[in-house]
């Protein structure tokens, strides 16, 4: 007998590190658990009783708590050795002698063979027909002995061995004959003898609907790690069986240091109780080798789907489990007592598995070689993400209670202005070929976070300048994530290079707790001038010119400012009510401190029931926007070669289950993308994003629902349109299930979206969208002092993406034919001009001897703006500068120009050729070609009666309406009916084909459209790297991805 305190629990780990623990804050040793410890587990033994444990302090006394833990793991698996349940290990061995007889006879055959030959050619021994016949009979005589024997061998160990039961009887004998454990002091751990005993009857009848998250999480590590010759990977169900978790022993710890800030970990306040327990699952024995039997143990049905669209599925069952566990969870006065659960693994757990695939006679998948591996490596590196230091973090009273989140993850915004730099050092200084202008470098800056290195903002490139002046803003979203790693926030400024890396010119960091905790940054823009430095620390030549500021989220008071609701009386009844649920604690003697504590807690969760339950304040515009996809129910796809209604719905073993994923579109952009899920039609994606919103009145939000398919463009399913001035009109937090419409599918997609102001009060040129169309008005006036040869000049007029002409008119002026404004596409609006050139006839090209610029940052949307533009000599290159510099000295003065000019927000048809070339752009615009088609639709469930059309759906030109109403405007009157019948055409035809209709219905074509896709993808890339080895092309931060 191996007695407790003769065991070393740290004997022969050569796998220990010292980490901080997040739930005490104190270093300490742990060690990743083994295949040999997981080998050892006995099964569960008779009932023990412990002796209860009293508490230790320090750190001495939290390593001495882990060692005894430890000690209690060594003990339990000391006490039986673990057999392979299931029968798995005599298939192994039949599988093991089959090949061993059939390599001993093809072997021998094959040697026999190569005998004769060797013989014929060259005539060295003899060795006729008649020697390799028998000698082919005598290798299968062998093979067939060899195969007999361990056969044989295998029947004897079998009926030698005894059944289940029986082994259970023998094994619970043998541990009932040893001394049951010493008492271990008052440090031993608690006994859990009861609790298992609890889980031993719940575990059966838990809902197995809980375990979702579980398969959510393993399914997005392997799909972020797919080897290449599996195309997509789903966990189809998830069970955890009859045979329960066992908890090996509980140890009670004290608070330690989790009190005091360590190691970039927050300090905690409240009341807590911290834990460990140690955790084992073992499988129990199952008779036969059917699914039926192995149901009893924790298993998972995953589907792989590989080339040729075929889905193998694959039986994966968890036959052991080894872990020590560490936990903190704050306590509340109110059901179900318990808040946020902090947990932290010490140590990589050991879990082993046994796949078996479900195709009768198919060769077992996993013993493909890697690809069983890979699916160990997946679990473990989901579970590694919560291995001490790191921690996972559970609201348990949202869990247990259903109460739904309220308030968004992010704690505020770092508003940046980027102005400009100056004295930077040049970046292609070094090199000979360029000239004195080029080698000035072509700056940008990048915005993000200085531990996370990953830029998260970029600004434009200014080509060849000393003094770039960008005037760029934006927002960067802080949470607790940010907070706790200490973050800086970085600015970097770069030289852009067409064919090798761009070069680092310089760095700006700034704490962020001195921009949150700072009088001069906290809910107020700071104007700032940093030197820059380099990447070790070191100041380097320049200066960057710029304004930031932290807005945190607003409070309570300014929520209710103009609600004529009294503060002061909620937070009066909130604390008197704090102080009566913990009157009882007042016989403590820190019960002024608890009380306090949790007022602050009722307060903060009060506050955010008030202000999920008001309409978003129209005093703070901007804000948060958290927008979490629970799951759709329901999904389907339309049947088109199908008569009358199917009775039951989809089966959902179905091959035909679409394998969706969704695209979360903001005011015409898309920022977020969601993982696929494989063939379901009850997707769960518990997926969702925070993005900062500059004004959450004239926010469209549409989600986009698609199907994933092989060697086709993926079809949409439908989509889901959320104007947020409608969706929060009367609060701001709704979760409701809204139906796809206007796609290829059915469905019901269950969203959660909160909206949060932050304190900053934007000017309004600054709460536009960043894409539109910008309309100029068709008179153009001259100032009077303008010289009468620039006035006879006629007038483009040039945004990144459009161009159109005005002709000097008698009157004076400049005038459009036909009297219809120009209308142009604008992309990235506050980092991009109006360029207005006046163009001379000239022999060859026309010449460009004057110029105006007008910078559509200044510009607010949908509103008619007269505006006054200085008219510039070009000389020098002072275009270029002007362009591409956000400034209003662009050289010498030579006049004014009157133009009217009004933005609207949105996509239009007039970024249809943008589309063609940019693959995102083309499927927002399928997407708004899809909402617009059923706004009408879409209003009857989010609109009222009152509600006005042009704010909601396709409020911003869409790309169909608009298509059609551009063509008008460019053709005369008499035309007209042609060129609109064949924009109708043309529109009818792209609907049918959108929805898998006319030449779309049949799979060939779409085959081909899908080829045909893929080629002009290619053609595109291929253009812009060779384009991009001559013209820099701005930096793309891209969109944010949740795999």
């Amino acid at each position: 007998m191996v007695e407790t305190n003769s065991i070393n629990p740290h004997e022969g780990k050569n796998n220990e590190r010292e980490v901080t623990d997040p739930v005490t804050h104190l270093p300490i040793i742990i060690h990743d658990n083994t295949s040999v410890e997981l080998e050892h587990i006995p099964p569960h033994p008779s009932r023990e009783k412990d002796p209860e444990s009293q508490k230790p302090d320090g750190e001495e006394g939290s390593r001495q708590r882990h060692a005894t833990m430890e000690a209690l793991v060594v003990e339990e698996t000391h006490r039986g050795r673990w057999e392979t349940p299931g029968g798995a290990e005599s298939k192994v061995k039949v599988q093991s002698a089959m090949i061993a007889a059939g390599s001993a006879g093809i072997g021998g055959t094959g040697g026999l063979i190569f005998l004769w030959i060797w013989s014929k050619l060259f005539n060295g021994l003899s060795f006729g027909w008649f020697e390799l016949f028998f000698g082919i009979m005598g290798c299968i005589i062998l093979a067939i002995g060899v195969g007999a024997c361990v056969i044989v061998y295998d029947r004897f160990d079998i009926f030698h061995n005894p059944t289940p039961h029986e082994d259970e009887r023998i094994i619970e004998k043998q541990s009932a004959k040893k001394e049951p454990p010493k008492a271990r002091g008052e440090d031993a751990p608690e006994s859990a003898t009861w609790l298992n005993s609890l889980l031993h009857s719940l575990w059966p009848i838990v809902n197995p609907t809980l375990f979702i998250s579980i398969a959510d999480m393993l399914e997005d590590a392997l799909q972020a790690t797919l080897p290449a010759l599996i195309h997509g990977v789903r966990v189809a169900d998830i069970g955890q069986g009859s045979e329960p978790m066992r908890i090996l022993g509980i140890r009670w710890l004290d608070a330690g240091e989790a009190a005091e800030e360590r190691d970039g970990m927050k300090a905690e306040e409240g009341d807590f109780v911290n834990m460990e327990v140690a955790v084992s699952y073992r499988a129990r024995t199952t008779k036969g080798s059917g699914l039926r039997g192995r149901s009893g143990n924790a298993h998972l049905l995953t589907e792989f789907l590989v080339a040729g669209g075929m889905v193998l599925p694959v039986w994966v069952e968890l036959t052991g489990m080894l872990a020590t566990a560490r936990m903190r969870i704050q306590l509340t006065p109110n059901p179900p007592f318990f808040s946020i659960l902090t947990l932290t693994l010490l140590g990589q757990p050991k879990v082993t598995m046994i796949c078996t695939p479900l195709a009768k006679n198919f060769l077992n998948i996993m013993d493909i070689p890697g690809l069983s591996g890979w699916l160990q490596r997946s679990v473990d590196a989901a579970i590694a993400e919560y291995v001490a230091p790191r921690s996972l973090n559970l609201d348990l009273k949202t869990l247990l209670m259903g109460r739904e989140k309220m308030d968004t993850d992010a704690l505020g915004v770092v508003v940046i202005t980027v102005r400009s730099a100056k004295d930077f050092r040049e970046g292609d200084a070094g090199n000979p070929l360029k000239s004195k202008d080029d080698k000035r470098g072509d700056g940008y800056v990048t915005a993000g976070w200085s531990k996370w290195g990953k830029p998260l903002w970029s600004t434009r490139i200014i080509k060849s300048d000393g003094n770039p002046i960008w005037e760029e803003t934006t927002g960067l979203l802080v949470g607790p994530p940010e907070v706790n790693a200490q973050e800086k926030l970085r600015l970097q400024l770069w030289d852009c290079d067409r064919l090798t890396a761009d070069d680092l010119l310089g760095t700006v960091d700034v704490p962020l707790k001195q921009l949150m905790h700072s009088p001069d940054t906290r809910n107020r823009i700071a104007i700032r001038e940093d030197g820059f430095s380099d990447t070790n620390g070191s100041p380097c030549p320049g200066t960057l010119s710029w304004e930031c500021g932290y807005f945190s989220k607003t409070t309570l008071e300014q929520h209710l400012e103009h609600r004529h609701q009294n503060v002061d009386e909620i937070k009066d009844r909130i604390e008197a009510e704090a102080e009566e649920k913990l009157r009882e604690a007042k016989a403590r003697n820190d019960e002024t401190e608890e009380i306090e504590q949790q007022k602050k807690e009722d307060l903060k969760e009060k506050s955010d029931e008030i202000i999920a339950s008001t309409k978003p304040t129209q005093e703070w515009p901007s804000g948060i926007l958290s927008l979490r996809i629970e799951q759709i129910n329901g999904l389907e796809v339309q049947k088109i070669k199908q008569s009358g209604v199917k009775e039951g719905g989809e089966d959902e073993e179905s091959d035909d289950l679409p394998s969706a994923y969704c695209t979360v579109i903001i005011n015409h952009q898309r920022v977020y993308k969601t993982r696929t899920k494989l063939k379901s039609n009850k997707p769960f994606f518990d997926a969702g994003t925070e993005k900062f919103i500059r004004d959450w009145q004239n926010t469209t939000v549409i989600i986009a629902v698609r199907d994933a398919r092989m060697h086709e463009i993926d079809p949409l399913l439908g989509v889901v349109v959320l104007p947020l001035h409608t969706l929060f009109k009367h609060c701001s937090h709704t979760t409701d299930s809204f139906p796809l419409v206007g796609g290829i599918g059915y469905g019901r997609m269950r969203l959660s979206l909160t909206f949060r102001s932050v304190q900053a009060l934007l000017p309004k040129r600054l709460l536009g969208w960043d894409v539109g169309t910008l309309d100029i008005q068709p008179y153009v006036r001259p100032s009077l002092d303008l010289a009468a040869d620039f006035a006879s000049c006629k007038l483009t007029f040039r945004t990144v993406y459009g161009k159109g002409k005005m002709a000097s008119h008698q009157d004076g002026g400049w005038k459009q034919k036909r009297d219809k404004p120009v209308r142009l596409a604008v992309n990235k609006r506050y980092a991009s001009c109006l360029l207005i050139e006046f163009r001379k006839h000239a022999f060859g090209p026309d010449k460009t001897v004057a110029f105006s610029t007008l910078w559509l940052k200044d510009l607010p949307d949908n509103e008619e703006v007269g505006v006054s533009l200085p008219v510039y000599k070009n000389e020098d290159g002072s275009l270029e500068r002007a362009r591409a510099n956000s400034t209003n000295d662009g050289g010498e003065m030579m006049g004014m120009i009157d133009v009217k000019v009004r933005f609207w927000p949105g996509l239009s048809g007039y970024h249809q050729n943008s589309a063609d070339q940019d693959t995102n752009m083309a499927d927002v615009m399928e997407v708004l070609d899809c909402a617009e088609e059923t706004k009408e639709t879409t209003q009857e469930w989010l609109t009222d009666d009152e509600s006005d059309s042009d704010e909601s759906v396709g409020s911003h030109r869409s790309s169909s309406s608009s298509s059609s109403a551009s063509l008008s405007d460019m053709v005369g009157d008499g035309t007209r009916g042609l060129v609109n019948g064949f924009a109708d055409f043309k529109k009818k035809k792209g609907e049918l084909h959108r929805k898998h209709r006319g030449l779309m219905q049949w799979r060939a074509a779409r085959n081909v459209a899908w080829m045909g896709r893929g080629i002009e993808n290619t053609a595109h890339q291929l253009g812009h790297r060779v384009t991009g080895a001559f013209k820099h092309q701005d930096r793309d931060t891209g969109i944010e991805k949740e795999v």
